[in-house]
């Protein structure tokens, strides 16, 4: 849409920058590795009302459960931005060691978790600069917060506090800044991500749910009927120890167990085995079914309840409802010797909310685990439906090889 077709239908547009391009590719890189949404386009809006739409291209080979790179074409910005062709890359990818972050990385005080650094072609300040100090990538400070934001604003959608590296590059990017005169002693290695800060609408239910929904037919058109769910890969580790499943084949669920079931409902799935950790499943217990905080939290009152139904004491009730962290109750519960009973009453809880969810229309199975102390509770039919999950989900491993 030309910029005269868009002012006669009373909108106007912003001006092309590389600032913009970076957050767009990002926005759709995070949404790609944490929701499994695939964006071909993210809009942003400046303002005094002026918006513009990006189109945005999947790099393939370079999207794992690890990491995820899209592509934003850049044509035809104003001076001094580029105003030929350029491919902003935006990669984000996982931190599984802090000491992987590099120490002229950008940070946001706002996001701790957040990580911003310069791959091929981005320039590299040669001296302190406004905003940037001397060996840290060139990205202007209002880009910086735009991308800060398009990531940042994935993760609260996802509830997790999940550290992570975004990388802004420019194949072209060396070629580029080889041509621009002005500011060369000022910088090495590339060009200068530029442009204003502005704001991407917030990630969508739908999005997400449209997400669960294509997981679980993905599976089920290929012939499979047994399917393993789960919040994501937290507990990964204890989950694979103690029942000896994979997540690598698990359709995510993230916040919206009750959407899986749903779904899984209407595609004639037949067992249907729900595993992760215990600070997003207990809420199940009381029928929640959209865990995340920001939208419901009641894990105190959940344990707290079920504390007395066991034959707890008032104090013991009350020192929970002071925790923070599920396995702080955890540990507290164990201390009492109470744990086994309060977990089994918590599961009786989990199974009837299940139960009444799915409306008896298919086998299920759930089971909570802790980092700290492992499985902590199944329903009654988990083992049975293992059994017909691990077999189907093995042989679906075999082919996605």
């Amino acid at each position: 849409m030309d910029r005269f077709s868009a002012r006669d239908m009373g909108f106007s547009l912003s001006q092309i920058s590389s600032g913009d391009c970076a957050a767009a590719a990002a926005r759709a890189a995070a949404a790609d590795l944490i929701f499994k949404i695939n964006n071909e386009n993210v809009t942003i809006n400046h303002s005094h009302g002026a918006s513009r739409t990006y189109m945005l291209q999947r790099v393939d080979d370079k999207c794992d459960n690890d990491q995820s790179e899209y592509v934003a074409l850049m044509e035809g910005g104003m001076a001094p931005d580029i105003r030929e062709r350029a491919n902003i890359h935006v990669c984000v990818s996982r931190i599984k060691d802090i000491n992987e972050t590099a120490d002229n990385s950008h940070i946001d005080l706002r996001y701790p978790n957040l990580f911003l650094r310069g791959g091929e072609g981005i320039g590299t300040s040669a001296v302190d600069m406004n905003g940037i100090k001397k060996g840290q990538p060139l990205i202007e400070k209002e880009c910086r917060a735009l991308i800060f934001d398009a990531v940042a604003d994935v993760c609260e959608a996802s509830d997790g506090y999940q550290l992570l590296m975004i990388t802004v590059s420019c194949p072209e990017g060396m070629m580029i800044a080889a041509k621009q005169a002005m500011g060369q002693s000022a910088f090495t290695g590339g060009i200068t991500i530029m442009g204003s800060y502005g704001r991407i609408p917030p990630i969508q239910m739908r999005e997400i749910s449209n997400s669960i929904d294509e997981q679980i037919r993905f599976q089920t058109r290929q012939g499979i009927r047994s399917i393993l769910v789960s919040p994501g890969r937290y507990c990964a580790d204890k989950i694979n120890q103690s029942l000896h499943v994979d997540l690598k084949t698990s359709i995510f669920c993230y916040n919206f167990p009750g959407e899986a079931i749903d779904e899984a409902v209407a595609e004639g799935v037949q067992n249907f085995l729900l595993v992760g950790n215990a600070g997003k499943l207990v809420k199940l217990a009381a029928g929640i079914m959209n865990t995340n905080s920001s939208a419901s939290d009641a894990r105190r009152e959940i344990f707290a309840a079920h504390v007395a139904l066991v034959g707890g004491t008032s104090t013991q009730a009350k020192t929970l409802m002071g925790c923070v962290t599920v396995d702080e109750m955890l540990s507290l519960l164990d201390k009492w010797g109470l744990r086994d009973m309060v977990m089994q009453s918590i599961m009786v809880q989990i199974e009837n909310s299940v139960r009444r969810r799915c409306r008896g229309k298919m086998q299920f199975g759930v089971a909570l685990f802790s980092e700290q102390f492992g499985l902590l509770g199944q329903t009654s039919d988990t083992r049975n439906v293992l059994m017909k999950v691990s077999q189907e989900q093995y042989a679906l491993s075999l082919k996605m090889k």
